[in-house]
């Protein structure tokens, strides 16, 4: 069953009946992930899509993806944060789940303090300090913007849940029908 908690995102519960149920089904642990993992993927697909418009309109940046270059002191233009978010698949997990939030490895490295911070989107939502270039001059302070992710929760997350939950339920009744108990 998909439930809605504004505390926690979009939790499916009853994964673990899933997985014993696909089991006495003939399915192994690992292919077991794999299938439910398949059937959560349209729903964190709406997800994704959700907090990329989500961003892309609440964002005040004039052109999105600037960067400052260190190495040809020059402004370029690379990915926004909004084209890095995604669907995450965690590949050492056991259990059944997928994340969406932004990619990381896909991000531009931001200088803060004269270190490379690559964690932007935690820097957009929560804001900076002042910061400054390694020669001592200021560039200002990121303030702090409402958070997009919780934004997505409250007006998609019943939707994302009902989605999950009805091919979750798609999947099952496909694997009950190629067993052949139906």
């Amino acid at each position: 069953m998909a439930k809605f908690n504004k505390n926690q995102l979009i939790e499916v519960k009853g994964l673990e009946k899933i997985r014993r149920s696909l089991k006495r089904l003939g399915e192994t642990n690992k292919s077991s992930r794999s299938l439910i993992n398949k059937a959560l993927r349209p729903a964190a697909k709406k997800a994704v899509k959700s907090l990329k418009m989500k961003y892309k309109y609440r964002t005040s940046n004039i052109v999105s993806g600037q960067r400052y270059d260190p190495k040809s002191k020059t402004k370029r233009v690379g990915k926004s944060i909004a084209d890095s978010i995604g669907v995450i698949t965690p590949r050492r997990a056991r259990n059944p789940g997928l994340f969406v939030g932004t990619r990381m490895k896909n991000l531009n490295p931001t200088w803060v303090k004269g270190k490379i911070s690559k964690n932007l989107p935690a820097m957009l939502l929560h804001g900076t300090e002042e910061r400054e270039h390694k020669s001592g001059k200021s560039v200002g302070r990121v303030k702090p913007q409402t958070n997009f992710y919780d934004e997505v929760i409250d007006q998609k997350g019943p939707d994302i849940a009902k989605t999950a939950q009805r091919d979750v339920m798609k999947m099952l009744d496909k694997m009950i029908k190629q067993a052949g108990f139906k």
